[in-house]
């Protein structure tokens, strides 16, 4: 089974919420305001309003509770958008093309003199906002499209007026938004990607790249702030759409570039935390991305933006996000071999040790970063730095829990889980690659204490042994709740059980054990053996107990349809040894 394809990142971007509309309010409320306000002599009205003027009075503005909630429903009457169809559509691309037509010959007979074109400015604004509406209608974006109005929007983000392109920005941002996409029908979702396909036809990416320089965040009253995290958006929701864009936007733009300065500014704000979130969907299922982040300089600046976060915390949810986005991306791009050796020139190894030794709320990230630094091809430099650099020395405090109750204690969403599974993750990349002195050093380190580390990793092999089998009994049970097809439903089925398995801690199981094998295995580390030998054999059981989760592992790890599976050569060899050494004791 390929577990890469099975467990391939998701290619949409994440949405935000969008701003909601009010409700019109029902004709029979409408009624009773219009009764209510003409002064209607009804007696029983009267009455009621004599009896409630001193709730009134208190009220302050002479009005009963319910004629506040029916003027409330007049408001929101007022601003709820109109109905929209293609007659409509049509009346408001019109008033647009009207403006903008006004707008420019104003601004050319009288360019000395803003005061002249100030007020049609101010109309193509309102009819910018008008068009809105039509995000409610994705069905009608192809009309959008045939009428033109694609063409005249990309001209508006020129505008000589920045507030005229900001306006043009919200536009686009609420006509693409994620939330418009995921309610639409066929038909909105048809119209949606014909929308995104004529943007992309106008150069909208190289415009929105462009505008991000001209708007100055640093403007005090202006709106280019909130005009650099449209553009961010608009982004995002393209990508979110068509998912190639991802690497259009990287290969044909700066945005790359800006996105990696705007990280690095010391003064946190929500563009700053945009900016990260948008890096790592950039990098999320592209290759060249990855590649073209590093070089850029990529590396060293997320390093330089996490290495403040190594004697302290994030102050907010927000730069806490941020925090988390800048260590996402660089495991992202740790993926690709060529990345791994830059962190390593960089230091990056030493500065995510640092990191685990200040034990600050970056001290669960730094580990992640490592297990991806450490794992697979072009791993073995950073396995070396790591062990040159005290690692051990670090490490393995971790993976013995201590002081694991007070770092709870101060951060609650801290995962023991997550945690085991990168140390285990980090030991077995070690004993993949290290040294034979390196090998010697790592399992004295299970020598000591009288072998604590060597019982503390059986354990871990029953706690998730347990957690493996009570997740297996649980599939059962819901199996046998379901009506399931027979025939190819059953490979279906047999992929999810192990999807399911690995879940509730199969993988973190496998990386136990294969750790367990590496230490048995090992021809100088007769004491480690016996001792293992000792604590399983009093619960009747031998180092089979290690080899059946190898097996299965063996068999679902890397691409079936490769040459070459490097790793799964290494688990099947550990496998013969463990038998070699178990007919032997």
């Amino acid at each position: 089974m390929d577990l890469d394809r099975l467990f391939k990142a998701p290619t949409g971007a994440l949405g935000k919420a969008k701003r909601k509309m009010a409700a019109e309010p029902s004709d029979a409320a409408l009624k009773r305001l219009r009764a209510g306000a003409d002064g209607d002599d009804d007696a029983d009205a009267e009455q009621r309003n004599t009896d409630d003027a001193d709730a009134r009075f208190l009220g302050g503005d002479g009005l009963s509770a319910e004629q506040r909630a029916l003027f409330a429903l007049v408001d929101a009457a007022e601003d709820a958008p109109v109905a929209i169809d293609v007659a409509t559509l049509k009346r408001l691309v019109l008033r647009l093309e009207r403006a903008i037509t006004r707008n420019e010959e104003l601004r050319v007979r009288h360019a000395d003199d803003p005061l002249k074109f100030i007020d049609s400015e101010a109309d193509l604004d309102e009819d910018l906002h008008s068009l809105m509406a039509v995000s409610a209608a994705p069905e009608l974006y192809a009309s959008l499209v045939s009428l033109g109005t694609v063409a005249s929007l990309l001209a508006l983000l020129e505008h000589p007026n920045t507030d005229i392109a900001i306006a043009t920005i919200r536009l686009l941002s609420e006509l693409t938004d994620d939330d418009v996409v995921q309610e639409a029908s066929e038909e909105g979702d048809a119209g949606m990607k014909i929308f995104v396909k004529s943007l992309l036809e106008h150069q909208i990416l190289e415009v929105l790249v462009q505008s991000l320089t001209r708007l100055d965040e640093s403007k005090e009253g202006t709106d280019d702030k909130q005009g650099v995290f449209n553009i961010l958006s608009v982004i995002e929701n393209l990508i979110s759409v068509d998912p190639t864009i991802a690497e259009k936007v990287v290969s044909s733009t700066t945005l790359l570039v800006w996105l990696l300065s705007r990280i690095s500014t010391k003064q946190f704000d929500s563009n700053r935390q945009y900016a990260s979130e948008l890096l790592a969907i950039l990098l999320q299922n592209s290759k060249p991305n990855r590649l073209a982040l590093a070089s850029s300089g990529g590396v060293t600046t997320l390093l330089k933006v996490l290495s403040a976060y190594r004697k302290k915390d994030p102050k907010e949810a927000e730069e806490i996000e941020m925090m988390e986005n800048c260590f996402d991306t660089l495991c992202l791009a740790l993926t690709e071999p060529e990345v791994k050796a830059i962190f390593a020139e960089e230091e990056g190894v030493e500065l995510m040790i640092i990191t685990l030794r200040e034990r600050k709320m970056a001290r669960m990230r730094a580990l992640k970063v490592l297990s991806h630094a450490m794992t697979g091809e072009g791993g073995a430099e950073c396995c070396h730095r790591f062990v040159d650099g005290l690692g051990l020395k670090t490490l393995f405090p971790i993976f013995m829990h201590k002081g694991l109750k007070s770092y709870k204690k101060e951060y609650k969403t801290h995962s023991e889980t997550e945690e085991d599974e990168h140390v285990l993750s980090i030991l077995a990349s070690l004993f993949k690659t290290a040294q034979p002195e390196t090998l010697i050093r790592i399992c004295l380190k299970f020598s000591e204490n009288d072998f604590e580390k060597v019982e503390r990793l059986l354990e871990l092999h029953e706690q998730y042994q347990a957690k493996v089998v009570a997740a297996d009994q649980q599939f059962e049970r819901d199996r046998a709740e379901e009506e399931r097809e027979e025939g190819d439903e059953e490979l279906d089925q047999e992929d999810e059980r192990y999807l399911n398995r690995l879940d509730k801690g199969l993988f973190t199981l496998q990386l136990v054990d294969l750790v367990a094998g590496f230490l048995c295995t090992q021809a100088s580390e007769d004491q480690v053996r016996d001792r293992m030998k000792f604590l399983i054999g009093r619960k009747g059981k031998d180092f089979t107990l290690f080899t059946n989760v190898l097996e299965e592992y063996a068999m679902n790890t890397g691409d079936p349809n490769a040459e070459t599976n490097p790793e799964r050569d290494i688990i099947v060899n550990l496998i013969e040894k463990l038998h070699l050494v178990n007919a032997s004791v």
